[in-house]
């Protein structure tokens, strides 16, 4: 479980509302918060003493305006203010998650609306990148222009329904298993996308194999009492391709099998199912030994519209 989090705040509004699901996390215990200042690059006088000195009593005052959240959710605070001068601010959220001992790193997305295209604030990337703890990035729902630029959240329930894709090799199983021994969700949607074939044929018989694959997942997870469906889609090209318990999903395959097509199934069948949550392993099979981050998982962390959960991949 996950029992001491950190949660990365530069006081705007929607790291605020990180506040307002952090009790939903099973196990949790106690809530660091963090807010790293770093130099304005147009400022021309910096006194670092002062800005930390400022930085800390806003924390203080941060912390008392969201404490009876947090208490009401049984949880004890701990507030942190540092400075990035040498250092990038990831690198600062980093450091502070291994003296903290924490098990999860939660963010805000900081990105625009799902229609203007989403983005990932150049903080929250570089802990995805370069991190080595899991990784929470919160998304909101951008509400219409009556509410005045008000955020809702996805769900009541972050866990939900979580959506865990899976290429079924060691590292790609992590997330999985991080959520069978923590038993951070008891409703579970596994999903493999086939991305590669040289025609119709193959593809056919690795979605056959992948289904028979997601079927021993999701008796294993039942034996621990968490109910999953399955689901396989096709990446390669030829017609729509759908396999799986959970019944049938329309999505329309691609001329070519690459690493977008696999992004793309993964963030389409998280709209079609309605998910609270993604949950994805930072690394897939024949990852290379320099690679911090998975392409496939960095791009669904950066482009996906509801909340992702990185899982760091054992080596």
């Amino acid at each position: 479980m996950y029992e001491k989090v950190l949660i990365a705040t530069d006081f705007s509004k929607y790291a605020e509302k990180i506040i307002d699901c952090v009790g939903e996390i099973p196990g949790i215990k106690e809530v660091i918060l963090l807010h790293v200042l770093a130099k304005d690059p147009l400022a021309r006088v910096w006194s670092p003493g002062d800005e930390i000195k400022k930085a800390k009593t806003d924390m203080e005052a941060y912390a008392f305006r969201y404490r009876k959240i947090l208490q009401e959710a049984d949880l004890s605070v701990k507030v942190r203010a540092e400075i990035a001068e040498e250092t990038p601010e990831y690198a600062v959220i980093e450091r502070v998650a291994k003296e903290e001992k924490v098990s999860l790193i939660i963010m805000g997305a900081r990105g625009r609306s799902i229609w203007q295209g989403l983005l990932l604030g150049s903080v929250s990337s570089g802990v995805l990148r370069y991190g080595e703890k899991d990784l929470l990035i919160m998304r909101y729902k951008t509400l219409d222009e009556v509410d005045k630029g008000e955020m809702g959240k996805f769900c009541s329930r972050m866990f939900g329904k979580v959506l865990v894709p899976t290429d079924f090799s060691s590292a790609g199983n992590a997330a999985i298993e991080k959520i069978r021994d923590a038993k951070l969700t008891n409703n579970v949607l596994l999903l493999s996308v086939v991305a590669k074939g040289e025609n119709q044929s193959q593809v056919d018989v690795a979605l056959k194999n992948a289904q028979e694959k997601l079927e021993d997942m999701k008796a294993d997870l039942a034996m621990s009492g968490i109910f999953a469906k399955t689901i396989g889609v096709s990446a390669a090209s030829g017609g729509a391709k759908t396999y799986g318990s959970g019944g049938m999903v329309k999505v329309e395959t691609t001329p070519l099998a690459t690493v977008g097509g696999v992004v793309d199934r993964i963030l389409s069948v998280a709209e079609i199912e309605n998910v609270s949550l993604i949950a994805m392993s930072s690394h897939g099979k024949d990852w290379l030994d320099e690679a911090v981050i998975g392409s496939v998982a960095s791009d669904v962390a950066r482009m996906g519209p509801r909340p992702v959960l990185i899982v760091r991949s054992k080596r």
